[in-house]
């Protein structure tokens, strides 16, 4: 081979290598294409194309849609699911979504308890579960969560039911330094103590016409019933109902009401 010859097949090779690390033209992928998209700053988006114009392209994963400008954009690749692929070496971090009313399984670090936390408070707890997007696991289990006690009623008399509301405005996804701003909700009421104050009321009607009966006859039974009842119901209405109470180490789920844009680290 000529020196010539040589310096042209190495020429062919090094732009045959470049178009191969570069992925197909993006103009050139078929919009329902699975695609990983790189951007400049290292992100990658990772869908299906559903639309492009001149200036942006569109990538879907699940219910989230993201307008890409062409001009961030430094690499495409093909995405097949028999073969994995290989993203360039510009890639930092993949780009997913955590959709508004995703459920987030939480155990508290910190105990709730209506009748003595006030609006303000602050509550501490981790992920019990893991938050996967498309089979990646976005917030690890862990995870831990800042909120404040936003509302809360303790249990009234017997017409009032105990209740409480809990914001989570802060995640530190575990393992790595990544920080979120999110909006997760949690509310709970007491359940009603209704059926068990009829039992009480009950209870104390039967025992007063037993005690009337022994002691004023006929008449006397008739005076017991309402002295009972009387005092069965003055018991209920002097009873606090059930609290909302969970230990630390209890879990409850609370819900996204906004979506949450997340950076996973490329290994």
């Amino acid at each position: 081979m000529t020196k010539m010859s040589r310096h042209v097949a190495v020429a062919a090779c090094v732009l045959l290598t470049a178009a191969c690390a570069k992925g197909p033209d993006l103009d050139g992928v078929e919009v329902g294409q699975d695609v990983a998209v790189t951007r400049a700053d290292g992100g990658v988006v990772q869908g299906t194309v559903t639309g492009r114009n001149d200036k942006d392209v569109e990538v879907t994963a699940g219910r989230t849609t993201r307008s890409i400008p062409k001009r961030d954009i430094v690499d495409v690749r093909m995405v097949d699911e028999a073969t994995p692929v290989v993203l360039p070496a510009v890639a930092k971090f993949r780009e997913y979504t955590v959709p508004e009313g995703t459920r987030l399984s939480l155990r508290l670090a910190s105990a709730i308890d209506s009748a003595t936390a006030n609006a303000g408070d602050q509550v501490k707890a981790t992920l019990a579960d893991a938050v996967s997007i498309g089979g990646a696991e976005v917030w690890p289990a862990g995870s831990a969560l800042t909120g404040t006690v936003t509302a809360v009623e303790g249990s009234a008399k017997v017409k009032g039911l105990a209740s409480i509301n809990l914001r989570f405005t802060e995640l530190s996804a575990a393992g790595r330094d990544d920080q979120y701003d999110i909006d997760g909700t949690y509310s709970e009421t007491a359940k009603t103590t209704k059926t068990e104050d009829a039992a009480k009321i009950g209870i104390g009607a039967g025992a007063g016409a037993i005690i009337g009966g022994i002691v004023g006859g006929k008449g006397g039974a008739g005076k017991g019933a309402v002295i009972g009842g009387g005092a069965g119901t003055a018991v209920v209405l002097g009873t606090t109902g059930d609290e909302v109470r969970h230990a630390a180490g209890a879990t409850l789920t609370a819900m996204l009401r906004s979506d949450v844009d997340v950076q996973v680290p490329i290994d």
